[in-house]
């Protein structure tokens, strides 16, 4: 992770790391790419579980280790769930239908998409799921390209005061609606102890695939 902003949370329980998923998916619009990374048993499916709830998906959402690819439509925005794990080669996302689906009408989830880094797009946030030694979650968030910058700015301003509660504040008092994203300053996003956002290096993406 070399460049862009970087977001990092710990979450003590799988519903504490479901709830913060939860507090992403009223800011993900249609085209958005989020890869998803993490050993086996992380937690990965249970972020996506959590993003699903947000969105309002009332199938229930299980991995996609066999299938390679589950739909959920029935959000607020189509939700697509990837996982790789079980590819052996890049040749093999065509027939998946992944480059269409990536570019398509909805939210895209990419587990174990650094496999194949010449595959991902331009710009997509990187989330980061590591166990720690007490048996929770250190969750890493690293945006590359504007929009997953400006997703991400918005997320780390304002997850860790509305994951229990029932809406979006924006600083000052402003109701925030589905699908905007004020032009928030990194140096004004709200952080605290055991969290952090910075700015590593502007807004440099991650050209790996020919439009």
């Amino acid at each position: 992770m070399a460049n862009g902003l970087t977001y990092a949370r710990k979450t003590d329980s799988t519903e504490s790391t479901k709830q913060l998923a939860e507090t992403l998916a009223p800011y993900l619009h249609p085209g958005d790419v989020v890869v998803l990374s993490g050993d086996l048993g992380a937690g990965k499916t249970q972020f996506v579980q959590g993003v699903a709830a947000g969105l309002g998906v009332s199938a229930q959402v299980t991995s996609p280790t066999f299938n390679i690819l589950l739909e959920y439509h029935d959000g607020r925005i189509p939700l697509y769930h990837f996982d790789l794990y079980r590819l052996d080669d890049a040749d093999e996302l065509e027939n998946t239908g992944y480059y269409d689906v990536i570019d398509a009408d909805g939210v895209s989830f990419i587990e174990w998409g650094e496999k194949f880094p010449g595959a991902l797009p331009y710009g997509y946030l990187e989330v980061r799921i590591l166990v720690t030694p007490e048996g929770g979650r250190r969750i890493i968030a690293h945006a590359l390209g504007n929009r997953a910058r400006q997703l991400l700015t918005v997320w780390a301003s304002l997850s860790k005061t509305t994951a229990n509660a029932g809406g979006f504040i924006l600083p000052g008092g402003a109701p925030m609606t589905t699908g905007s994203i004020p032009p928030i300053r990194v140096e004004d996003a709200s952080v605290s102890a055991g969290e952090t956002a910075f700015d590593t290096d502007g807004d440099a993406g991650r050209a790996s695939r020919d439009a």
